[in-house]
C-alpha cells in the first residue's frame, strides 16, 4: 500500500443532501467550489457536477426547436 493512502477513507461522492447543500452554498452564499469540495472531502469536479445538476433541475424546461 502506498504511504499516506487509505482507500477506505476515500469518499466516493456526495449524498443527495450534500449536493443540495453544496449547490445552496455555491449559488446563494458565494462559497467557491474548491472550499466546498475540501469541506466534503471530494474533488472540485464532484461539486461542479452537483451544482450543474441542481441548476438544470431548477431551470424551466427549455423549448425544443
Amino acid at each position: 500500500m502506498r504511504r499516506g493512502f487509505d482507500p477506505d477513507s476515500q469518499s466516493k461522492g456526495l449524498t443527495f443532501e450534500q449536493k443540495i447543500a453544496a449547490a445552496w452554498a455555491y449559488f446563494t452564499q458565494g462559497v467557491d467550489q474548491q472550499t466546498i469540495a475540501a469541506l466534503y472531502g471530494v474533488n472540485q469536479g464532484r461539486v461542479a457536477e452537483a451544482c450543474k445538476a441542481i441548476r438544470d433541475a431548477l431551470e424551466p424546461a427549455k423549448e425544443q426547436k
